[in-house]
């Protein structure tokens, strides 16, 4: 005999027998001959229909074969036994078919799953099936019309409540061996008390118990059991025991137990406590107690017992395990499946506190992508997700137990690292997790390769925190992102003290603009030919507080990197607009313009246009005596939208220049695209016109360029008097430098303007 044929075989034995011991047993606590308080057996049906697979059908019909034959005193005459059986397996059989046909998963891990049963099984089906069989007894003139409504009421609460009290509780038992279950209905793999399909495992905090609170557990959990046990030996008492009498007026203590028991344990120990207490009940009253009561009412407030613990049990359940889920997504990053920053805090707060390690033993890593942005703009946020999940799954299997890894949030992961041998096994992991990110990440049809800097900090047995911890690593990390990518840098003291004068400058910059704490010293441009001023360049100061007078790189890349550059543009614009408006020049010649640099941020600002436009008629300054200068790598970063806000700011008629021309990439291919009037030459061009032939030869073609294209070309940084000869004969159109003369405040850039002499001597 093959297994396969051995296990039909014990399926059938054990159906069989557990089927007529059940309704043997139900015989016992008939309210009339035939009519059981509850009948159990046809829970049976259900459960081997369900779990085993529908080809078991012809089973249901030996079984209640066998039950007319072996436990009924009078059996049918045949045409109504049947018409009986007929209906009693089909009315099963298709209610196992409609459960398949709405996904209904066995092993009851929903309330969807308990309310489908509760329909279909409980009520839908044994009500179809007790009509059909009392309408048959009465073509059989076996039950006189008058007790139609009366014996179908009493075959469907027993048959009801036989199903609601056994089968919930079998299904539940089948489910731990999942190798009996068959391919018959659908169902889910989903562990008890899990989230739902496809639910990730929670997240455990709490540290492995030790053998003391294991028992403590053990203990506690056994007390709990008793209580609830006496609770509901004492409802059985009160309802169906000494006080109850001959009526079932207490009979509702029975919720009681369920209440206790669906609120602490949910659907599993719920189906339990339902079987025990109706076979509670049913010792209780006995077969002629039973008799002597209103049989209908004992069935009918079972039935309601039943139901509504299935029903309780199920909706607690559910209710747990949403609280639970909220609690693990409370930890846990969506994206990724990691823990989030509230995680790594109390991992962190463990690890400090559980078993305090020694000092250089637990460290931090703090992990940023390099360009991720270029990622999300050039294939979009679904394929950047895709990178964060695949970076996170590395980071994971990386990082040795028992570190944890952690998404804090955009493209910033963090890693908690135990017992360390020092800061430099720390270093030596974070450089093998980048090179783990080396191997390229396949996103679609593409694989992009991901680089990473990492700041890392190691607690030093002080009392540090986790918000610490992390706040120095990712200051080691921002350190780390300042110089060349994919590095790992490790904090020290002095790095923090650094960001603290940061955070210091920048909110002295904030007051400061607030205040008014800035001025602005302007820089003479003369014709290169002749030596005669025609324009001055505004360069901003701040009139510091403590430090006295800082140029602009002391404070301008703080400035760009927070945003203030913005407000500080606006300030330098507005003012240098005001100051030169009444500047004449020398006699008989224009008055001079004056030049206010943009930066990137300046340009990115959708009302830029307006703003200069709105200074000008404030001002009172002509469009054509300012001078607005953008640097050439702003220029080509992003030149289509720059060149629609450049063309606008030409219509005004303000004048426009490139600065630092020869620094960017691809120079030579746009500037016919750009309405500019000027080129400002960098000044290492310049600087190099004394030792570089090479560098002379490149200032020489831009000259020529700068003339055919029909643009004013102008000499930064002209510091000596041979370098001022050397651009003058090479054609330079304009000069600038402190050869011609420093940056000076408004009132002595004013003077030297319009003193109406060269500023620098002609016999040079």
């Amino acid at each position: 005999m093959t297994a396969q044929r051995r296990r039909h075989v014990w399926i059938t034995l054990l159906y069989l027998l557990g089927w007529l011991a059940l309704d043997a047993a139900a015989q016992q606590f008939n309210t009339v001959p035939g009519v059981s308080v509850w009948y159990p057996p046809f829970a049976l049906d259900f459960v081997l229909l369900l779990v085993f697979g529908l080809r078991y059908w012809p089973l249901l019909i030996v079984s209640n074969v066998l039950h007319e034959l072996l436990i009924t005193p009078q059996p049918l005459p045949p045409l109504p036994l049947l018409a009986s059986v007929v209906v009693a397996v089909a009315g099963s059989t298709l209610a196992c078919v409609v459960l398949r046909h709405l996904r209904f998963d066995a092993r009851l891990p929903r309330l969807r799953d308990v309310r489908l049963f509760v329909l279909v099984a409980v009520f839908g089906a044994p009500l179809i099936v007790t009509t059909a069989q009392v309408l048959c007894l009465v073509w059989a003139d076996l039950v006189p019309w008058g007790r139609v409504i009366e014996r179908t009421l009493q075959l469907w609460a027993g048959t009801a409540t036989g199903i609601g009290m056994l089968a919930p509780s079998l299904l539940l038992l089948l489910r731990r061996w999942p190798g009996l279950w068959t391919a018959g209905l659908p169902v889910t793999d989903e562990p008890v008390g899990s989230g739902g399909p496809g639910a990730t495992a929670p997240i455990s905090l709490a540290p492995r118990l030790a053998g003391r609170q294991r028992l403590l557990t053990l203990g506690r959990r056994v007390l709990e059991g008793l209580a609830e046990l006496s609770v509901a030996g004492l409802a059985l008492w009160i309802g169906y025991g000494g006080p109850r009498g001959g009526t079932l007026d207490f009979s509702y203590v029975l919720f009681v137990p369920l209440l206790w028991t669906a609120t602490r344990h949910g659907f599993e120990r719920t189906a339990l406590a339902v079987l025990g207490l109706n076979v509670g009940v049913a010792l209780l009253t006995g077969g002629p107690d039973i008799r002597r009561t209103d049989g209908l009412a004992l069935q009918f407030g079972l039935l309601t017992v039943t139901v509504s613990g299935l029903l309780l049990g199920a909706v607690m359940r559910e209710r747990r395990r949403l609280t639970e889920r909220l609690s693990e997504l409370a930890l846990r990053d969506p994206l990724t499946g990691l823990g989030n920053r509230r995680l790594f805090h109390e991992r962190v707060a463990q690890a400090l506190t559980r078993r305090p390690p020694p000092a250089g033993t637990l460290a931090v890593l703090l992990m940023d992508f390099d360009d991720f942005k270029t990622i999300n703009d050039t294939l979009g946020h679904s394929a950047g997700d895709e990178v964060l999940r695949a970076v996170g799954r590395r980071l994971e299997v990386s990082v040795p137990p028992p570190g944890v890894v952690a998404r804090l949030g955009g493209d910033e992961f963090a890693v908690l690292l135990e017992d360390m041998r020092g800061p430099g096994e720390a270093v030596r992991i974070a450089r093998q997790l980048l090179r783990v990110l080396d191997e390229p990440v396949p996103v679609g049809d593409q694989s992009l390769r991901v680089g990473a800097s990492v700041g890392v900090t190691v607690w030093d047995g002080t009392g540090e925190d986790g918000e610490t911890l992390l706040r120095d690593a990712d200051v080691a990390l921002y350190r780390a992102k300042a110089g060349r990518r994919g590095q790992v840098q490790l904090f020290d003291a002095s790095m923090h003290i650094a960001v603290l004068e940061r955070v210091e400058l920048e909110a002295e910059l904030r007051a400061s603009l607030v205040r008014g704490d800035f001025e602005l010293h302007y820089q003479p441009l003369v014709d290169a030919p002749t030596g005669l001023p025609t324009g001055v360049e505004a360069l901003v100061r701040w009139r510091h507080p403590t430090r006295g007078l800082l140029t602009p790189d002391a404070f301008m890349p703080l400035a760009e990197e927070t945003g203030l550059v913005v407000p500080l543009g606006h300030w330098v614009l507005r003012a240098a607009c005001r100051e030169v408006v009444d500047w004449t020049g020398a006699p008989g010649s224009p008055p001079p313009t004056v030049g206010v640099n943009l930066s990137a941020a300046h340009l990115a600002q959708p009302r830029l246009v307006e703003e200069v436009a709105a200074t000008l008629r404030e001002t009172g300054l002509a469009p054509e005596r300012l001078m607005l200068e953008i640097t050439e790598s702003v220029l080509i970063r992003d030149l289509d939208t720059t060149l629609g806000t450049l063309r606008a700011l030409r219509g005004l008629g303000v004048r426009l220049a490139v600065d630092d021309f020869g620094t960017g990439y691809s120079s030579l291919s746009y500037l016919r695209h750009l309405p500019i009037q000027d080129l400002k030459v960098d000044r290492a061009f310049v600087t190099d016109l004394e030792r570089d032939a090479a560098a002379t030869e490149l200032a020489r073609v831009i000259a020529v360029l700068g003339r055919t294209l029909g643009l004013n070309t102008v000499a930064e940084g002209v510091e000596t008097a041979q370098q001022y000869a050397r651009i003058r004969a090479l054609g330079y159109t304009l000069a600038q430098g402190y050869y011609i003369a420093r940056p000076l405040p408004a009132d002595q850039a004013r003077a030297l303007v319009e003193q109406g002499r060269p500023l620098v001597s002609q016999t040079v």
